[in-house]
């Protein structure tokens, strides 16, 4: 369970032994203020569309890229101490990850 001294469940190494799936080991890392920032970039319409094939592709991913650069400027992306904290660091590839995670939160909660 997250704590004050460890705030994340799972560790990069976690997610490599498959002892937890892609959604679970990045779930853990979006922030409130990062789903409502793909809401805003992306809209939960565009999100929904019915050529989402689960994964978010009918969106470009020089548009996942574009919005992943502007929510680190913004600090909506983990930092270097929680990076460090799932012993993980940022990449491309991880930030898109996030962004789409959010993104299926974001799509979740409108179908609450």
């Amino acid at each position: 369970m997250p704590n004050i001294l460890k705030p994340f469940i799972y560790t990069r190494s976690d997610y490599l032994r498959s002892s937890i799936d892609h959604q679970t080991y990045y779930r853990q890392l979006v922030k409130p203020a990062l789903v409502e920032f793909v809401k805003d970039v992306f809209t939960t319409k565009w999100l929904s569309d019915t050529r989402n094939d689960g994964h978010f592709n009918h969106i470009s991913l020089q548009k996942w890229d574009n919005a992943a650069a502007t929510a680190s400027v913004n600090g909506f992306l983990p930092n270097k101490f929680e990076w460090d904290m799932v012993e993980d660091f940022p990449t491309q590839a991880g930030l898109v990850s996030i962004l789409k995670t959010a993104a299926r939160m974001a799509v979740e909660q409108e179908q609450q």
